[in-house]
């Protein structure tokens, strides 16, 4: 008789003879990466008894107004003893008129379960690491990156869409040393050196480049955040530390900028004049500094600013009860109106050179109404607001003056405030701070990880630790040969004669092709896909077997920013040009570069020439998979599959490591089991497929 105990949430359930648990055991070692599966059950009735009711929250009563039904709950199940499953997720399926039906998930559910339902992004990932930024930034050394998180490395952020000229032309390059290079067309390292067509001289660096970010750093991130850690065997993770994630987007946020500027203005009497600011909050992109008395602001970088300024006024009636100048009073009612010209004014400019915007704070209107209780005389308070986005430039000046075109009687100026803080979502401005979480791909988490899994042929272990998810190589059960576990004596054979209860000769989802897919991009011109083939034609022809978050990239090219040109002539000549005289020579110059961003890419790092951090692009998966893959599909030409009935202890189920080839002598091969069915009566159906070797 087995001693069979089941937890719900903690709470000891009753379980009777109609209780079965039979639990489905599975490997992810012959599945596409796209189709990884968890260990489960199948249905296990709970009888209706009180004590089970009472642990279900009445699940079985329509009345029953709590969630419960709707919500994963833990479970563990023990077996003579034996924890066999630790951390599982139950859910009610359905009540019927006897029994409470339940289903149990564990092994990579449990981790992948919550990834999965919030379908957690990169970019949803949060942090405060950022970098500065500036429109050309100097790529760093390689040795000096080897610990850094994210930093500048050489690649070419350039897009050229250029049509085919067929003009006759001739030119003259050099050819060594330097490299071969067309004459009559300008490189990407001309272009890189260049920013609006011209190189500023007092930049240093690769103009727009943007920051990369290695990956085993959004790894921690994910770790810290989501609380799985996913562990990659040491060849994989001595690979995933060589990747890194160019930033395509260069969106700021509340990072972006250090701080907000804010500041109040000093009470003023008068009616005009220019108003003193005292700088209460500092900010990287406006240069006073906190403490600071001023009657002007200086802008240290291009921004686009959110600007809060208000301001509170005030005037009296005093004496007036008759029209004075353009100003006009009705009596009658409840109240009294006075007209004035205009209201006062709190007037913004940004000033640049030459250039001035002009931003007038308050109410325009033609005629400027106060309406007050009949026969009032006293002060009359207005507050001024203004509040929205303005871009600045680095270099520009900001003034505030105070504007009466009316000239209240005893007006003044109570109190006013600013406040400034960089557009969340407008690109960082030079100068500014490069957010990193924040600009991460907007690619699931799962199908990141996935996605690395797949570069690193592995796959993800059932036996899992709380939080730990590990990963193994796909070669790992051919190289274990030597620690093959024997199960020749624990076949229950359906006959006398060596043959299994089942043979198929398919495994599920693959098909004679089975691509692995870069996504696309019409900015790469390669082909870097891989295609495991299969030589099977009773399958499928063609199958997509994952298709990659990130494009692939030519060479180092990540182009993000197109390079538009200025047609014009020019009297010249060159050796070998044929022409007439005054005829005209077509030259290009660059104007500013516009975004124009690709997909997401991932890239590899290493030095280049002279020691700098460079980012480049090798990954094709045709050669991974004729590496990583070549086991899987050496097996996978001609698949044995067998079904058998094997005797298992509660204790082998607790401890299987799917890593581990079966060795069965009836057959004289060595297996992969696939997967495990297994009840309470110690038989186990085992799904098991044929190794082939080298």
């Amino acid at each position: 008789m087995n001693d069979e105990r089941l937890y719900i949430d903690g709470e000891l359930v009753d379980i009777d003879d109609t209780t079965k648990i039979t639990m489905d055991i599975k490997s992810n070692l012959f599945r596409d990466v796209s189709q990884i599966v968890s260990n489960s059950t199948y249905t296990v009735k709970l009888p209706k008894t009180v004590r089970n009711q009472t642990i279900l929250k009445h699940s079985d009563l329509v009345q029953a107004r709590n969630n419960y039904p709707y919500l994963m709950h833990t479970a563990r199940y023990f077996r003579n003893g034996v924890e066999i499953i630790k951390n599982g997720r139950l859910t009610i399926l359905q009540v019927t008129d006897t029994a409470i039906e339940v289903c149990i998930v564990w092994g990579l559910f449990s981790q992948f379960s919550s990834l999965i339902s919030k379908g957690t992004t990169l970019n949803d990932l949060k942090s405060n690491d950022k970098i500065l930024y500036n429109l050309a930034n100097e790529v760093e050394k390689f040795e000096d990156v080897k610990e850094k998180p994210y930093f500048y490395a050489g690649y070419n952020v350039w897009r050229y869409e250029e049509e085919e000229d067929l003009t006759w032309r001739t030119g003259l390059s050099m050819v060594s040393p330097g490299g071969r290079r067309d004459g009559n067309k300008k490189t990407w390292f001309e272009y890189r050196m260049s920013f609006g067509g011209q190189r500023d001289p007092n930049r240093k660096g690769l103009p727009l480049l943007h920051p990369v970010v290695r990956v085993p750093f959004v790894l921690s991130l994910i770790k810290s955040q989501t609380g799985v850690d996913f562990r990659f065997h040491e060849e994989a993770q001595e690979y995933i530390n060589t990747l890194v994630l160019p930033l395509i987007n260069r969106k700021a946020n509340e990072l972006t900028s250090e701080g907000a500027f804010s500041g109040t203005f000093d009470p003023m009497s008068r009616q005009q004049g220019r108003m003193t600011l005292n700088v209460t909050g500092t900010s990287s992109v406006i240069g006073e500094q906190s403490g600071s008395r001023v009657t002007a602001i200086t802008v240290t970088t291009d921004a686009t600013l959110i600007f809060d300024i208000s301001a509170e006024w005030s005037f009296e009636l005093g004496g007036r009860i008759k029209p004075v100048g353009t100003a006009n009073h009705w009596g009658g009612g409840e109240n009294d109106r006075y007209n004035f010209r205009s209201g006062c004014m709190l007037r913004m400019t940004i000033t640049k050179g030459e250039q001035q915007e002009v931003y007038d704070i308050g109410e325009k209107r033609d005629v400027f109404s106060v309406v007050v209780p009949k026969g009032y005389r006293g002060e009359c308070r207005f507050n001024n607001a203004g509040y929205g986005k303005i871009e600045v430039v680095k270099g520009s000046t900001i003034t505030f003056d105070w504007v009466d075109a009316t000239n209240f009687p005893n007006m003044k100026v109570l109190e006013g405030t600013i406040k400034a803080t960089i557009s969340k979502g407008e690109n960082v401005p030079d100068g500014g701070f490069f957010p990193i979480a924040y600009n991460l791909p907007k690619i699931k988490v799962i199908d990141f990880v996935k996605f690395l899994t797949a570069i690193t042929g592995s796959f993800p272990l059932q036996i899992t630790e709380d939080g730990i998810v590990r990963l193994a190589p796909l070669s790992k059960i051919w190289k274990r040969r030597d620690e093959a576990i024997d199960w020749t004596n624990k076949i229950i054979a359906p006959t006398s004669e060596n043959k299994p209860s089942e043979l198929n000769y398919k495994v599920e989802n693959y098909g004679q092709h089975n691509r692995y897919k870069w996504k696309a991009d019409d900015t790469v011109k390669g082909h870097y896909d891989g295609d495991l083939k299969i030589n099977n034609e009773t399958l499928d022809v063609e199958k997509v077997m994952y298709e990659f978050p990130f494009a692939a990239t030519d060479g180092n090219s990540v182009p993000m920013y197109k390079v538009e040109f200025d047609k014009s002539t020019k009297d010249g000549s060159a050796f070998g040009d044929k022409r007439g005289e005054g005829k005209k020579d077509e030259i290009e110059k660059t104007k500013e570069p516009s975004y124009a961003a690709c997909k997401d890419r991932i890239l590899r790092l290493r030095a280049d020439g002279e020691g700098l951090a460079a980012a480049y692009f090798d990954i094709n998966m045709q050669d991974i998979l004729d590496d990583k893959y070549k086991d899987v599909a050496r097996t996978l030409q001609q698949p044995k599959v067998i079904k058998e009935k094997i005797l298992m202890r509660d204790i082998e189920l607790l401890n299987f490591d799917e890593t581990i080839p079966v060795y069965l002598a009836q057959y004289g091969a060595y297996f992969a089991v696939t997967e495990i069915r297994s009840s309470s009566n110690g038989i186990a159906e085992v799904t098991m497929l044929q190794l082939v070797f080298e």
